[in-house]
């Protein structure tokens, strides 16, 4: 059972810091447009960026977090294991059922001056595809369990720090818009508060780390 004295949800760093960034979204989309808030995260970049982005991006691969629950399962951790592979099928098929929905241009088809878009590979990911982002989905819904499992806060703040800078880095990449990130991270946190919430108390959970 999950010791909600110590690992509650609403006192949890990442919880904290994701009501932040609700919040703090909801206005940057008010007050900007798609365009500059997306020119101005995009054109911030430096050599060290390019090759960190570069790599860091691919732990919002959905096999990544796959991994990761099965690689926990195997280390005997079984709640959270499952916890971590019942929220990748449902964020992902949220995810990808809302680009299915509601299919947007990346930047790589949405600007005409493609040039401008700051980029590490040789040329920005185009297509209908771009809302939400998958990657920022699967890292707040992955960070955040491991988040919720943990009593130290230093911990916590690390695994926000992690989730953001995966949605930080779509954008960087010139692969996503702020709406994007911003609506991924919700689904992936929103997601796994549910998870928790849902199975806290199964049985089969009984007695399990």
């Amino acid at each position: 059972m999950v010791n909600w004295k110590y690992n509650h949800p609403g006192r949890n760093v990442f919880t904290w810091g994701t009501i932040f960034i609700a919040i703090s979204g909801v206005l940057l989309l008010f007050l900007f447009s798609k365009e500059n808030l997306f020119w101005s995260l995009n054109q911030r970049h430096s050599f060290f960026g390019d090759l960190f982005f570069r790599y860091f991006t691919h732990i919002g691969d959905g096999l990544f977090m796959l991994a990761g629950g099965v690689i926990i399962l195997g280390l005997g951790k079984r709640k959270l294991g499952i916890m971590i592979l019942i929220a990748f099928v449902v964020s992902g098929l949220i995810a990808q059922g809302m680009k299915k929905i509601k299919p947007e241009p990346r930047p790589g088809k949405y600007f005409t001056q493609i040039d401008q878009i700051h980029k590490v590979q040789d040329q920005p990911l185009t297509g209908n595809n771009s809302f939400p982002s998958g990657h920022t989905t699967t890292a707040f819904s992955f960070f955040a369990l491991l988040a919720f499992k943990t009593q130290n806060r230093g911990l916590q703040g690390l695994y926000f720090l992690c989730a953001v800078l995966v949605g930080y880095s779509r954008i960087y990449l010139g692969q996503h818009f702020f709406k994007d990130v911003y609506v991924g991270a919700l689904i992936g946190f929103l997601t796994s508060l549910s998870v928790l919430w849902s199975l806290r108390n199964k049985m089969i959970f009984n007695n399990q780390d």
